[in-house]
């Protein structure tokens, strides 16, 4: 809560314990220094504790005059003011230095041990008019500390710097009846009496923190509107900037209404009142991620890790925060530095997640980097050896990624995915034959025939480009045959089509060659005419077969080759009659 360090084991802890169960020295004080003699059993004990200062004796003395004034105005029954001797007992069978200023939860282990209920402390300076006194007021109340700030003071010296101290705490002291009643309504769940007496407080004292956390706490546990929070919490954060409890309360109530910026302002604040606590604040990043701002998180994970940068969660924590982001190559690194930290989180689906990162980011570089670790810690992995050998295809690297691609093969030699891209390798590096009889193989196994044929009929459209290009007879004839090879493995609308505009391309260049043969007028240029009418015949039957096929592809170049078809098979007959063809 407000103003507490991290528990910790100390002295006076064990100080304690160790009086546990037996009368203290603030029990049974020999000799009183306050008016009134010993103190009610109902009487609030007050320890007034060393100010903090960067003169050590200034906060002892400062301390020395606020206890003397105190002491000197309250009766043991109003206030019992723990005398410094008995402070001094236990500080110096803690192994405390008695000029200590101790931290908020060693004061309050040092009141515990006094049995006391209150602690007043702060921090004094020296200026040109005097000194300047910042006080406060602590109260222990279960596992929280409350903190009640007093109006800053600025005198000529500590003497009256202690009198208008006194005078601010008996004003602050009015609301502590009223928060009392509030904290055991709290305890009893009766929250309408705890928000009666919370108000009564802030009658009695209107910049009582103490009736104001209540009043929060009682409208937190009624889940009342979050404006009602914001500005009974906001309140309670100006006073004090250092309230855990309110900062808290303000982030939620802010989250609440959507107002993610301001819960976020609130989150970095609790984050700060103490950066040391790593728990506190990898929790503080929690909620600011969930609100949508990952950029304000990392300068607090970057802080958190400058502390302990070997902290494996830490490093875990930062990769995940730059991936929200969307600041995916600083991720990447950031969980490269995590497994360097802690190896055994190097697993099969970290490498997996990273290599998913990088393809989102377009990386191909550091997707072949990482699929090239996978594989060599994981080698019976296929998906990392697809993964592998996809990397090496993309970097155009395509005669490396032959290997691993057929290694994902052998450890999984039926995944069509693997299959496809053994035969896209192929492709790339020229291999019709090898990408044919890789498709046959895995089709023989099982695989899905159509997906396969359309992976073979990418190896055609080279072939096509080129002969349309050329228009060369040997061309058209190299597309013809690799168009029938796939429509043999795995027949289908596209590889007919194409094998009938490549039939009919060869039957028209060779119709072409017969009428200039003709001309020749020679026996052996008849006889080559022949020839080449026969070429034409037997490629006009392919051609109108596998154009009727697979004419739905492009139904106009399938009418005209089909048009033409009837126009010059017509012609041939009259030609191989001309030509006295046998």
């Amino acid at each position: 809560m407000n103003s507490i360090q991290r528990p910790r084991a100390s002295a006076l802890v064990l100080l304690a314990l160790s009086l546990a169960g037996s009368p203290t020295v603030a029990q049974t004080p020999r000799q009183p220094e306050q008016r009134g003699g010993l103190p009610n059993g109902d009487t609030p004990h007050l320890v007034v504790a060393t100010f903090r200062s960067q003169d050590r004796a200034l906060g002892v003395t400062m301390a020395d005059e606020v206890r003397k004034r105190l002491q000197s105005e309250k009766t043991t029954k109003e206030l019992y003011v723990v005398p410094k001797v008995n402070i001094t007992a236990t500080l110096t069978g803690s192994g405390f230095p008695t000029d200590s200023a101790l931290s908020v939860s060693d004061v309050m282990e040092l009141a515990r041990s006094l049995r006391s209920d209150e602690v007043l402390d702060g921090s004094v300076s020296k200026n040109a008019g005097g000194v300047h006194v910042e006080p406060r007021l602590l109260m222990k109340t279960g596992q929280n500390t409350l903190t009640q700030p007093l109006p800053p003071v600025d005198a000529k010296d500590l003497g009256e710097a202690a009198k208008q101290i006194e005078r601010a705490l008996t004003e602050a002291s009015r609301a502590i009846p009223s928060y009392r009643v509030c904290a055991s309504a709290l305890v009893a769940s009766r929250f309408d009496d705890a928000t009666k007496a919370a108000r009564a407080g802030l009658a009695a004292y209107a910049s009582s923190n103490f009736a104001r956390l209540c009043l929060l706490t009682a409208f937190a546990s009624q889940k009342a509107p979050a404006d009602s929070i914001i500005l009974v919490a906001k309140a309670i954060v100006a006073s004090d900037p250092t309230s855990m409890i309110g900062l808290a309360n303000l982030a939620a109530a802010y989250a609440q209404k959507g107002d993610t910026a301001s819960a976020t302002d609130a989150y970095v604040s609790i984050y700060n009142l103490d950066r040391s606590n790593i728990g506190a604040g990898k929790a503080a990043v929690r909620e600011i991620v969930s609100l949508g701002r990952p950029d304000r998180a990392i300068p607090l994970v970057d802080d958190m890790l400058a502390q302990s940068p070997d902290d494996s969660d830490l490093l875990h924590t930062k990769s995940t925060v730059l991936l929200v982001a969307g600041r995916r190559k600083a991720a990447i690194k950031a969980a490269e530095a995590w497994v360097t930290v802690d190896t055994s989180k190097a697993t099969l689906e970290y490498y997996k997640r990273q290599i998913g990162i990088a393809q989102q980011d377009s990386d191909a570089a550091m997707v072949l980097q990482l699929a090239l670790k996978g594989a060599e810690k994981f080698p019976r992995d296929a998906e990392l050896q697809l993964l592998l050998a996809q990397g090496y295809r993309k970097s155009g690297q395509s005669s490396q990624a032959l290997a691993p691609a057929r290694r994902a093969a052998e450890i999984e030699p039926k995944n069509l995915r693997t299959t496809l891209l053994i035969i896209y390798i192929q492709n790339d590096l020229n291999q019709p034959d090898s990408a044919m009889a890789t498709a046959q193989k895995a089709i023989a196994s099982g695989q899905n025939r159509d997906t396969i044929g359309q992976a073979l009929l990418a190896q055609l459209g080279p072939a096509l480009k080129k002969a349309h290009e050329t228009a060369a007879r040997a061309d058209w004839e190299a597309a013809l045959k690799s168009a029938q090879t796939v429509d043999a493995i795995a027949p289908s609308p596209q590889s007919k089509f194409y094998s009938g505009l490549a039939a009919f391309s060869v039957a028209i260049d060779a119709l072409t060659n017969a009428r200039a043969l003709q001309t020749q007028g020679t026996r052996a240029d008849r006889a080559k005419a022949c020839e080449e009418l026969k070429v034409v015949e037997d490629n006009f039957a392919i051609a109108s077969v596998a154009v009727l096929a697979g004419g739905r592809v492009d139904p106009s170049a399938a009418k005209q080759i089909l048009d033409n078809i009837g126009t010059y098979g017509a012609y041939v007959p009259q030609l191989k009659t001309t030509l006295r063809c046998r």
